[in-house]
């Protein structure tokens, strides 16, 4: 088998650009300026900036970078939720993505109605959400709750609720954003147990996360992205010591630390 057959994602000089504009304008002015096609440039903003990397079926991949550098952009470029503007993307296996942990969910609709609608829009079918549906809340630990609003939940319930979904959903690529931080110790647990399970069957990984301790637990690989760049590419702890180093020296001073 070629590496290429082995591949279950490949970016090749992959970009995305945005198109932002200053201010917010008011309503009245922002349809006067669509009538007449006036108004201010769109300011180009490159999130990701010829980036280019594999993952082979059965890696594990951790993404670091400080906050804006375009890791949560890389991943869904991958998801296909966005579109590069250069570059090519192949990505091979039915993917489960969660980027936002709660996204897709309504505030209106309770736990339980919530849960279905999550795992209709991840592709389970009525039956089996029925049959899986106490394992999914247990997996939570939302039993007294599950039959709430959403709206009257914290994040941190949300975030649980939307991977314990997440993880009773049959793929070959999983897409995460911090959602390993979500919930107390227990729960965290039962995440890193569930993500030890999915890399043994074979499974594909991709995980943000500031938590560089958890990557080093669950990660094959390391890639370390800067203002949209690859900054760095390599063995996980390699990448993740040359990262925490950086960010060691480029830490702001706080309130009390000593010069």
């Amino acid at each position: 088998m070629s590496n290429s057959d082995s591949e279950a994602i490949r970016l090749e000089r992959v970009s995305k650009r945005y198109r932002v504009r200053e201010g917010r304008p008011a309503l009245a002015e922002s349809l006067y300026r669509r009538v007449i096609g006036s108004g201010a440039p769109a300011k180009e903003v490159w999130a990701l900036r010829d980036v280019s990397f594999s993952v082979v079926r059965g890696e594990s991949l951790g993404l670091v970078g400080s906050n804006g550098a375009g890791k949560s952009t890389l991943l869904k470029v991958i998801a296909g939720i966005a579109t590069s503007t250069t570059g090519r993307v192949d990505v091979r296996g039915r993917v489960c993505t969660q980027l936002d942990l709660g996204a897709g969910f309504h505030p209106y609709l309770t736990g339980r109605e919530n849960v279905f609608l999550q795992g209709t829009i991840l592709g389970m079918s009525n039956r089996s959400l029925r049959d899986l549906f106490p394992r999914i809340i247990e997996f939570a630990g939302l039993d007294g709750a599950i039959d709430r609003q959403l709206w009257t939940y914290s994040s941190g319930m949300i975030a649980r609720l939307g991977f314990a979904v997440a993880a009773h959903v049959a793929f070959e690529i999983l897409l995460l954003d911090e959602a390993i931080s979500a919930g107390d110790s227990r729960f965290r647990r039962r995440c890193e147990d569930t993500l030890h399970r999915f890399r043994a069957s074979g499974g594909t990984l991709i995980i943000v996360s500031h938590a560089t301790e958890n990557l080093r637990a669950l990660c094959d690989r390391g890639l370390w992205l800067d203002d949209g760049r690859v900054r760095g590419w390599g063995p996980a702890r390699e990448i993740f010591d040359r990262y925490e180093e950086w960010e060691h020296r480029n830490r702001a001073p706080r309130a009390g630390d000593k010069p």
